[in-house]
Parts: structure tokens; C-alpha cells; sequence
């Protein structure tokens, strides 16, 4: 197996798109310079299953967003409303924007990467907010698979993994409708 050395982060980064084509398929990746970012790109580079890097990227980012979010409360919650629902006196209250199928009193069962880096305009007025061009690992997805993660609302984290590795954006449309028909008759039957 051949071997790269980085030292230049500038460089990888010019490079990365090289790096993860088919050409660099039974390489191992490495380097010295201590980033956080950099080696887990570097860790994702050297998954050579295509569905374990997936996952790992997909996991990553969501632990990420998760740790620049953890004790802040950007949405201004108050009695489980956010800002604009409290603006807008909404009668529904479920700790979301949205209601979803996937909300509980605890919060979201599922970790679902779109709807971590989904804030309204009042929110990003107003405060620093992660934005997908932030997670460099995501460079790693085709670009197929970025617009699939930009749109992908309201869906667990495995069915969504089962249609990035499939990776059709026809397949994508077709999930994103039935989502949509599966939420809105989840909040029919509850009456949200």
C-alpha cells in the first residue's frame, strides 16, 4: 500500500478532491500536524469501505455540530417554544421549528445532520451558526451526496445512510416524498 505524507494543510485541502478518487484507493494517508479537522479527514480517507466512510463522516459531523451547540440555546426556548413560535403563538410546542415524527419530550430520537445545521433567519441575525461549508469532511461526499444532506429533514439517521450510499438523487426525491406523506399523516393522527 502506497503511502502520503501531508504537511501542508493548504495543499491537502487543494488536493483533497484528488485524494479521494478512485486513483488513491489503496493508499494510506497520514501526517504530523496536529488539527482536529485534518485527522479525521485523514482517518475518513483511510476507511476504504464505502459505506463505513459514510458513517463515520456523517457521525462526525453530527458530534460536531453537537459539541459547538452543546449549552447554548440559540432558539431562545421558553416553554418548549422557540422564538418565533413564540412570536407567532403557536398552540404546538415539541422543542422544534418543525413538528416531526421524531421529536420527544427529550428532544430528537434520531441524529439527523440537516436538521442540526437548519436555523431560521431570526437565529442567524443573531448568533454564530454552523454552516455545512464549515465541516470540511464533507468535501469528502460527492456532490450528489452534499445536496442530500443540505435537504434531508425529517428522517432517521439510517434510512438516510441507506440513500446516501446508495447516492441517486432519484432515490433521495422518492425518500423525501415519502417523509413528507409519513409526517404529515404522523400529525394528522396526533393533531399537531
Amino acid at each position: 500500500m502506497k503511502k502520503v505524507l501531508i504537511n501542508n494543510k493548504e495543499d491537502f485541502y487543494r488536493k483533497l478532491y484528488f485524494y479521494k478518487s478512485i486513483f488513491y484507493r489503496n493508499t494510506e494517508f497520514c501526517s504530523n500536524i496536529n488539527d482536529e479537522e485534518l485527522q479525521s479527514i485523514i482517518k475518513a480517507l483511510n476507511i476504504k469501505q464505502k459505506r463505513d466512510r459514510i458513517e463515520f463522516i456523517y457521525d462526525y459531523c453530527c458530534d460536531k455540530v453537537d459539541e459547538f451547540y452543546k449549552e447554548k440555546d440559540l432558539c431562545l426556548f421558553n416553554n418548549n417554544k422557540c422564538i418565533n413560535q413564540q412570536k407567532e403563538n403557536c398552540v404546538y410546542k415539541n422543542g422544534c421549528c418543525r413538528i416531526c415524527l421524531y421529536q420527544s419530550k427529550k428532544g430528537c430520537t434520531t441524529k439527523n445532520l440537516s436538521c442540526k445545521l437548519f436555523y431560521c433567519d431570526n437565529v442567524k441575525k443573531n448568533n454564530k451558526t454552523i454552516k455545512m461549508s464549515d465541516l470540511k469532511i464533507l468535501k469528502l461526499y460527492s456532490l450528489r451526496q452534499r445536496l442530500m444532506v443540505f435537504e434531508n429533514y425529517f428522517t432517521s439517521r439510517e434510512e438516510f445512510l441507506k440513500e446516501l450510499n446508495v447516492g441517486l438523487l432519484i432515490f433521495h426525491s422518492i425518500g423525501i416524498v415519502k417523509r413528507i406523506i409519513k409526517n404529515s399523516i404522523y400529525l394528522r393522527k396526533n393533531k399537531m
